[in-house]
C-alpha cells in the first residue's frame, strides 16, 4: 500500500483547497520512502494523521479531537472556523493497493456539509479512475480488507500515545486484536464464533419452547454479563487516562512546589532549630573567651613586651645589687682606714692599703644603664610575671585556640542557615502551590482507588461470564446429546463441535507459531534500536493474553516499568516495527511526535536505523526540535519530499509549502 496524495478542503485548520503529494521517491537506483512534515505545536501536525484515519474509518477512526465528542459533532466543529458550515469541508485520500498480483488505485472522498442543524456526510470512492458504487456505498466493510481499522493504529500512530504499550497493562486486548487481525489469526476465531451460532440456531429449531426458553436466557445472561464487562474494561481504561492525566498534573504541581521554594519551605523548621543550637553554642563559647579574656590572657598578646619588661626588671635588679655592694665596700674600706690610722700604722702603709681598697672598689663599677623607677615591682610581683609564660603559653594559648576555631565554624554555620531561611519563601507565598499539590495528591488518591474498585469489579464480572458461558455450553450439548432427533442436525452438530475443537487447536498452534516469530521480530527491532545492548536478551509475548514482556541476558523478567521513559517509547516503537515485519502487509507507516522524550542516543537511533527502515513508506510529522538541522541532515538520503505546515496567526490557519523550516521552498 502507497498513499499517494492528501487533498484537504476547509478541514481544521487547514483553509481552502490544500493538495500534499505523499509519494516515496527513488533517484540514482537509492529509494527514498520519508516524507518530512514540519510544524509548531498546534499548527496541523497531527491532523494530517488526523485526516488519513477519518478519511478511511469515519465514525471508527481514533482522531486525537474525537474524545467523547458524537461523531455530528466532531464532524461540525472540524469545518473550518471562517467557512459556512452549509459549505462544509472534504478530505480526499489517493492510495494504491495491489490485490491478487494487480496494482490498483483508490480515491476515497469523504465530504461532510451542514444541513439545517444536522450533518450531510457522502463517501465517494473511484477504482482506477472510475467511480464504484457498490465500493462507495459499501467502503467500512471493504476497508477492512484493505486495511482493517483494528491494525491501523500500528502503522498510524502518535509517538507520545503509543507508550501505552510499555505502560498501560490493559492495552493487552487492544494489541491482542491488532495482533490476530495482522498475522490473519481473526479469521480463525470469526469461524469459531460463526460455529457457535450455527450450533445454537440447529439447537434451537430441534427444542421444546421449554428448553429452547431456557437455552435463551443463559444467552441472553451471557450477553449481558459481556456488555458489562466491555462496559467495565471502559471504565477501567478511561479511568487509566485519567491517572496518566493526574499524574502529569501531580508532576507540575510538584514541579510548581520546588519551583516556588517548597523543599526549602518544608525544611525551615529542621533549619530554625539548628540556627537556634548554633547562636547557643556561638554565645558559649564567646562567654568562654571573655571570661579568659578577664584574667591574664591579654598579656598573651604581646609577647616581646613581657620578655622586654622581664629584662629591664632583671637589670634593675643588677644594679640596685651593684650600689648596695658599693655602699658596704665604701663604708668597710672607710671603718678599715679609720681602724690602722688610729693603730699607729706608718703613712705608708696606710696609703698603700687605700690604694688597694679603691682599685678593689673600681673592678666592681655599677652597670652604666640606670634603673628605671617605674618598672619597680614587688617581690609578689616579679613572681607573678615570671610565671605567665610558663603557666600559660601551652595550656591557656591552646584552648583559645580551639575556641577561635569553634567560634569561627559556628559563625560560618550560622550565616549558611541564615542565608537558607532567608531565601525560605513566606508561608502565604507558598500556600497556592502547597495547595495545588496536596489536591493533585488526593486526586491522584481516588482515581487510584476508583481504577481498584472497577478492576475487583471486573475481575468478578469476567468470572460470572465464565460460569455462564460453561452453563450455556452444558445447556448446548445437552439439548444436542439427548433431544435432537433429526441425524442431519444431529450429524452436523458432530461436525461443528469438531470443526470447533480443530479450529481451536489450529488457532493455539498457529498463534504459537506466528507469535514466536512476532517475538524474535520485536526483539531484533528493540536490540537493534536500543542503547543497552545488554539490557534485553529477548522479548516475549504470552500467546494466551498477548502481554507482553521483557527478559534479559539470564532469564529473568524485566518490569517495564523499570525502563527510562525513553527506553519505553523505544519499547513501543520497537513493537509496532516488529508487528510491521512480521505483517504479510506492506503499509506505510505514519509517526506523529517521533522524539519527544527521547534523550540524544535514542534519537539518533530512531534517525539513523528506524525512519529509514521503517517501512516503504514512512511519513514524520514533527516540530522543529525533534528533528532539527542536523537531524534533517542525517536523513536527508532518505527523504523523497519535505513540507512546512506554516500557521498563520491572523487568519489562524496553516497552509503546506514545500521545504523543511529554515530549507529553500
Amino acid at each position: 500500500m502507497i498513499l499517494n496524495q492528501l487533498t484537504l478542503q476547509n478541514f481544521c485548520v487547514y483553509k481552502g483547497l490544500q493538495t500534499i503529494d505523499l509519494r516515496p521517491a527513488t533517484k540514482n537506483g537509492r529509494h527514498k520512502p520519508i516524507v518530512l512534515f514540519g510544524g509548531v505545536n498546534g499548527g496541523g501536525k497531527t491532523t494530517i494523521l488526523d485526516a488519513i484515519q477519518l478519511v478511511l474509518y469515519g465514525n471508527r477512526a481514533t482522531c486525537s479531537k474525537k474524545s467523547e465528542k458524537t461523531y455530528e459533532q466532531f464532524l461540525r466543529e472540524s469545518i473550518h472556523r471562517d467557512i459556512p458550515p452549509s459549505q462544509g469541508a472534504s478530505i480526499c485520500l489517493s492510495f494504491q493497493y495491489a490485490t491478487d498480483g494487480q496494482q490498483s488505485t483508490f480515491d476515497v472522498l469523504r465530504q461532510w456539509t451542514m444541513k439545517g442543524s444536522k450533518i450531510r456526510e457522502t463517501v465517494i470512492v473511484k477504482k482506477n479512475g472510475e467511480a464504484d458504487r457498490w465500493l462507495s456505498e459499501n467502503w467500512a466493510q471493504q476497508v477492512e480488507d484493505l486495511l482493517p481499522q483494528g491494525i491501523s493504529q500500528l502503522c498510524f500512530f502518535d509517538a507520545e500515545k503509543i507508550r501505552f504499550l510499555a505502560e498501560d497493562e490493559t492495552s493487552n486486548t487492544t494489541l491482542g486484536n491488532a495482533i490476530k487481525a495482522l498475522l490473519g489469526l481473526d479469521l480463525a476465531e470469526r469461524l469459531i464464533s460463526d460455529v457457535i451460532v450455527l450450533e445454537t440456531r440447529i439447537a434451537k429449531r430441534t427444542k421444546q419452547n421449554t428448553e429452547i426458553c431456557n437455552l435463551e436466557v443463559l444467552e441472553k445472561a451471557v450477553a449481558e454479563k459481556s456488555i458489562e464487562v466491555n462496559n467495565l474494561i471502559q471504565d477501567l481504561a478511561q479511568l487509566e487516562n485519567s491517572k496518566q492525566t493526574i499524574a502529569k498534573r501531580l508532576t507540575e504541581a510538584e514541579r510548581l512546589f520546588e519551583a516556588t521554594g517548597g523543599e526549602h519551605w518544608k525544611k525551615r523548621q529542621d533549619r530554625q532549630c539548628e540556627l537556634a543550637s548554633a547562636e547557643g553554642k556561638l554565645a558559649s563559647v564567646k562567654s568562654q573567651l571573655i571570661e579568659l579574656s578577664s584574667g591574664e590572657l591579654p598579656l598573651l598578646m604581646n609577647d616581646p613586651l613581657i620578655c622586654s619588661l622581664k629584662n629591664r626588671l632583671a637589670r634593675n635588679r643588677s644594679y640596685r645589687s651593684s650600689a648596695i655592694l658599693q655602699e658596704l665596700l665604701i663604708s668597710r674600706d672607710a671603718k678599715l682606714v679609720d681602724a690602722l690610722e688610729s693603730s699607729g700604722l706608718d703613712g705608708n702603709t696606710i696609703n698603700l692599703v687605700k690604694k688597694l681598697l679603691e682599685e678593689d672598689r673600681s673592678g666592681r663599677q655599677l652597670p652604666v644603664e640606670k634603673i628605671d623607677l617605674h618598672l619597680e615591682l614587688s617581690g609578689n610581683g616579679e613572681t607573678l610575671l615570671n610565671g605567665i609564660n610558663e603557666g600559660l603559653v601551652d595550656s591557656r594559648r591552646q584552648l583559645v585556640s580551639q575556641l577561635v576555631n569553634t567560634a569561627r565554624c559556628l559563625a560560618h554555620e550560622i550565616e549558611d542557615l541564615q542565608r537558607a531561611l532567608a531565601v525560605t519563601p513566606k508561608e502565604s507565598s507558598i500556600k497556592d502551590a502547597s495547595e495545588i499539590l496536596k489536591m493533585a495528591a488526593q486526586e491522584a488518591a481516588v482515581i487510584e482507588q476508583q481504577a481498584k474498585a472497577v478492576e475487583v469489579l471486573l475481575n468478578a464480572a469476567k468470572q460470572e461470564r465464565s460460569i455462564l458461558d460453561d452453563k450455556l455450553k452444558k445447556e448446548r450439548k445437552r439439548i444436542a446429546d439427548e433431544q435432537i432427533a433429526d441425524e442431519e442436525d444431529q450429524r452436523l452438530l458432530r461436525l461443528l463441535a469438531r470443526t470447533q475443537e480443530t479450529m481451536q487447536v489450529f488457532l493455539t498452534r498457529s498463534t504459537e507459531n506466528k507469535i514466536g516469530r512476532l517475538s524474535e521480530y520485536i526483539t531484533e527491532s528493540f536490540r537493534f534500536l536500543l542503547r543497552k545492548k545488554e539490557l534485553v536478551s529477548r522479548v516475549v509475548i504470552d500467546p494466551t493474553t498477548f502481554s507482553i514482556e521483557v527478559e534479559d541476558k539470564d532469564g529473568r523478567r524485566i518490569s517495564k516499568q523499570q525502563l527510562s521513559e525513553g527506553e519505553k517509547q523505544i519499547f513501543a516503537v520497537s513493537v509496532l516495527w516488529g508487528l510491521s515485519r512480521a505483517s504479510a502487509r506492506p503499509l506505510p507507516a505514519v509517526i506523529d511526535t517521533p522524539m519527544g522524550r527521547l534523550d540524544t542516543e535514542h534519537r539518533l537511533a530512531l534517525l539513523e536505523r528506524y525512519f529509514p527502515n521503517a517501512s516503504h513508506q514512512v511519513i514524520i510529522l514533527s516540530t522543529d526540535t525533534e528533528i532539527e538541522e542536523n537531524a534533517v541532515q542525517k536523513l536527508k538520503p532518505a527523504i523523497a519530499r519535505s513540507y512546512h505546515l506554516s500557521y498563520d496567526d491572523l487568519g489562524k490557519c496553516t497552509t503546506a509549502t514545500e521545504g523543511y523550516f529554515w530549507e529553500p521552498k
